[in-house]
């Protein structure tokens, strides 16, 4: 579905991504994971066109993404942030249909699809007629879910989705999120810092350390056989309850 090649972006002196070889495949979950600074969310940017390569080629469904087509491409790829990304001055309602109304979808159609993915996200209906700042953090991160999936993308990029969430939501988010991942078949692609999260949603784990990829493949491979010391203990750098007590 995607594919960098030999991508590399710099900010200024700061390398984000240094000749990034990646392959993501279709309808799968890859989680990109990694300390602050890694590339994560570069990575990201460069699949929907939001950062452009320095050098190398970024392909999406066989073809390069190209700037004289990346609204067109764009529309196939659903894209959330952290809270949502959700445009303050307007109801979670207009939020989520922003994209739809711009490509000509009409009201009733609009209204339809979001009653849909509000009851598959366990939205309340009435939260749609409220403003991000009168809704709670987890349905803030409904809202934005419900807007990426409005023109039922072929893909999800999602960064850092549940990380500004206390963790009773985050946990009840990350049940729903993967009930969802599996009932649509979509290809997911998410930045997460959390590795548990990133190991209960994703099929595969890309490990990134100062824009390069250090190992990929399934949580229990990254842990079982560890490409060098640093998957270790990035692995096994969070506490858990019973290290705790």
């Amino acid at each position: 579905m995607f594919e960098l090649r030999q991508v590399c972006k710099s900010y200024g002196r700061v390398v984000a991504l240094d000749a990034v070889e990646l392959c993501i495949a279709s309808g799968r979950t890859t989680a990109l994971i990694g300390p602050s600074g890694a590339g994560k969310s570069s990575a990201l940017r460069m699949l929907v066109g939001l950062d452009w390569p320095d050098s190398g080629e970024v392909r999406f469904d066989g073809e390069p993404l190209q700037r004289d087509r990346l609204l067109q491409q764009r529309r196939r790829i659903g894209y959330m942030i952290q809270e949502g990304g959700l445009f303050p001055h307007l109801s979670a309602a207009a939020n989520i249909g922003l994209l739809a109304r711009t490509v000509g979808w009409s009201a009733e159609r609009i209204a339809q699809r979001m009653e849909v993915l509000a009851t598959m996200t366990r939205l309340p209906v009435a939260a749609l007629q409220r403003y991000p700042a009168e809704l709670s953090g987890g349905q803030r991160q409904r809202v934005g879910l419900i807007r990426a999936l409005m023109l039922d993308p072929q893909v999800l990029l999602l960064d850092e989705p549940l990380g500004a969430l206390d963790p009773i939501i985050r946990h009840e988010l990350q049940e729903q999120m993967r009930e969802l991942f599996v009932e649509l078949r979509k290809t997911v692609v998410l930045v997460t810092h959390d590795v548990a999260e990133a190991a209960f949603l994703a099929d595969t784990l890309v490990l990134l350390r100062d824009g390069r990829i250090v190992q990929q493949g399934t949580a229990r491979e990254l842990q079982d056989a560890p490409a060098e010391p640093f998957v270790t203990r990035f692995m096994t750098a969070q506490r858990s309850l019973e290290q705790s007590l």
